[in-house]
């Protein structure tokens, strides 16, 4: 029971620190994470899960999934230019 309780203990405290860091980052490096994606991303490359990053962005793991794949379609169009 007491190892339970610790283990959700480190796990908000870890989440919290997480938070803390890319708030951190977009304050004082805000081209490092300019939007919510780019956010989410890094709390991923920390450990978090994206529903987990997600809910402390304060968004859901679906809406960052779909705005994610908009910044894709969006950066591949460059890429396909036709013949003339």
């Amino acid at each position: 029971m007491a190892e339970e309780i610790k283990s959700d203990w480190l796990e908000i405290i870890g989440k919290s620190l997480a938070f803390l860091c890319v708030q951190e980052i977009s304050r004082n490096d805000p081209k490092r994470v300019p939007d919510l994606v780019a956010k989410v991303k890094f709390l991923e490359s920390m450990g978090l899960s994206t529903k987990d990053a997600a809910g402390l962005m304060g968004t859901t793991a679906n809406s960052v999934k779909t705005n994610q794949r908009a910044r894709e379609k969006k950066g591949n169009g460059r890429a396909k230019k036709g013949r003339k």
